[in-house]
């Protein structure tokens, strides 16, 4: 009955439709591969016989012709199964693997980056190995006890952002799944989570979503999905992200909760999250309607809450790669999957845009930009975004001046506190740090006011030593530009590429710079301050200076 050729027709019929829409979920979750038709996770297909396992794979061929290959390191399905090739008929042997090939495709199998998605197998593979990119098993044979138990654990391995596999029974599973269970320990029949059917996981999806339409009470993000503009719903996004991040959305100020983490940006996050991973395992159900009978647009809804939750890990994103932060690892890999139209619309660069910028740079900020990001619908996002642009161009001006750049970092640091406790409103802070950005713009040229002019390293210096008490009032700038010309030379001429761990050297370095400043009549009081603001300086150059042939032998 199993192998019946109307069964197999409608079983793979129905798999390849399941599977598109599984894969195509779980890509935010596990990633997705590079290669041509590259895996979103992968699944095994478990058949009752060998000769099962070759019809199958005939029948999704048949549907689905790019995902075969007569290659081992190629294609999108294999079959694992032994054979004998004395034995078994030709249909068999066409997919009987030696040693080193079946090796091969469970090493493909294993590794997340392969195409490879579809591992049909009938006994083997079931016990015993472990490939954690696995999400989803389709159990086509009747299995009990230990080797259901068995079976499942195949899916069950958390990778990535995966939390959960999915068990799909097309032979007879619940109640054997239930006497699976009863025959281990206690603790293990407790586990919640262990063999739970998809009702649970459509109870929770509800749930969620319930959840985050609480965190959204108030604010009318359904009426503006339902706008009649083609960019109804990336705008109805920008502007839910903008409440949601807005530190005036009461729920967003830490000094008025319990725990100050558990604001209401960071609570939709979360929830969204659990709300996705659901939907991951629950979305295909038959029976999911049914828990939205109030809700006709449930699918928009969710598609929607998904989206936002995109976006604002987007923002998250670009503000750590604004302040110089890695982005985890598995965030940036959920960012890389996303198809999201609100992403791929270039995120927060699109304020500026639409505000009158092609590009936004530090160059074009006018009076007419700013009064334009200040009426934006979105101000908190355009605020977010001048900032992150502010701090990119500090970060890139300053980048070995230890001075200027801790100066910009508490002045900025300072503003978005003000900005954050509601000191300062979105329109203010924008001007306030349009200014910023200018004077940032204007700092990449204060080397041309000398005579000669400071290169970007003898103008680090020269902060170093000008900028302690009333040392440019009593020496001039002309003087303590000298001085900065000489630290570059003594330093370089004297610094050994293994000097940080050597105390000699460092000795050495920090009588250079006394003998140096007291030669030039720099102020003793202000000397010890200088020698240790020097040295501070002078590792940020120190490793590309060692490096190159100017450091000293």
């Amino acid at each position: 009955m199993y192998g019946a050729p109307a069964r197999i027709r409608d079983l793979t019929a129905d798999l390849v439709e399941h599977w598109e829409a599984r894969r195509e979920r779980m890509e935010a979750f596990v990633g997705v591969s590079e290669e041509p038709g590259g895996a979103a996770g992968k699944a095994m297909i478990v058949c009752a016989t060998r000769d099962i396992c070759v019809s199958v794979y005939d029948a999704l061929r048949e549907l689905r012709p790019e995902w075969h290959s007569d290659e081992v390191d190629k294609g999108s399905m294999k079959i694992v199964f032994s054979s004998d090739s004395r034995k078994d008929p030709e249909r068999l042997r066409t997919h009987a693997l030696r040693g080193s090939q079946r090796k091969a495709v469970i090493n493909r199998a294993k590794d997340p980056d392969d195409a490879l998605e579809l591992l049909i197998v009938n006994n083997m593979l079931l016990t015993g190995f472990d490939a954690p990119p696995i999400h989803t098993m389709y159990l086509d044979r009747p299995l009990k006890g230990a080797n259901l138990m068995q079976a499942l654990a195949r899916v069950n391995r958390r990778f990535r952002s995966k939390q959960d596999g999915l068990l799909v029974g097309y032979a007879p599973l619940t109640e054997n799944l239930q006497r699976a269970i009863a025959e281990y320990s206690e603790p293990d029949q407790e586990d919640r989570t262990l063999g739970q059917d998809i009702d649970r996981a459509l109870d929770e999806l509800r749930n969620e979503y319930e959840i985050l339409d609480g965190i959204l009470h108030g604010w009318d993000w359904r009426g503006r999905l339902a706008k009649p503009s083609q960019r109804a719903f990336i705008e109805a996004a920008l502007s839910t992200a903008n409440h949601l991040r807005d530190p005036r959305t009461p729920g967003n100020n830490p000094e008025t909760l319990d725990n100050p983490n558990e604001t209401l940006s960071r609570r939709f996050r979360e929830h969204a999250h659990r709300l996705e991973r659901f939907f991951a395992l629950a979305g295909s159900s038959a029976d999911i309607g049914s828990r939205f009978p109030d809700q006709p647009q449930w699918k928009r809804d969710i598609q929607f809450l998904v989206e936002v939750r995109a976006y604002m890990a987007k923002l998250d994103a670009m503000d750590r790669e604004a302040r110089g932060l890695p982005v985890a690892r598995d965030v940036a890999l959920y960012l890389a999957q996303l198809t999201s139209a609100v992403v791929e619309t270039g995120g927060v660069t699109d304020l500026f845009a639409e505000a009158g910028l092609e590009t936004a740079d530090l160059t074009h900020l006018n009076d007419a930009l700013v009064a334009q990001l200040q009426k934006s619908d979105t101000p908190h996002l355009a605020a977010e975004a001048l900032r992150r642009l502010v701090e990119q161009k500090m970060r890139e001006v300053t980048r070995h001046n230890v001075v200027r750049q801790t100066a910009f970092s508490d002045r900025l640091q300072d503003l978005m506190v003000k900005y954050m406790r509601q000191q300062l409103t979105s329109a203010e802070i924008i001007a306030k740090l349009v200014e910023m950005a200018k004077e940032i713009a204007n700092d990449a040229k204060r080397g041309d006011q000398f005579d000669p002019r400071l290169s970007n390293d003898e103008l680090a210096f020269y902060d170093a030593v000008a900028d302690l008490g009333s040392a440019r009032e009593l020496m001039g700038d002309e003087v303590l530009s000298g001085i900065a010309r000489d630290l570059v030379v003594q330093i370089r001429k004297n610094l050994k590429p293994d000097w940080i761990a050597r105390e000699p050297v460092r000795a050495k370095l920090r009588s250079t710079i006394k003998r140096l400043l007291a030669r030039h009549g720099y102020p003793p009081a202000q000397a010890p301050a200088a020698i240790d603001l020097v040295l501070k300086q002078m590792e940020h150059f120190a490793n590309e200076w060692a490096a190159d042939g100017n450091a000293g032998a």
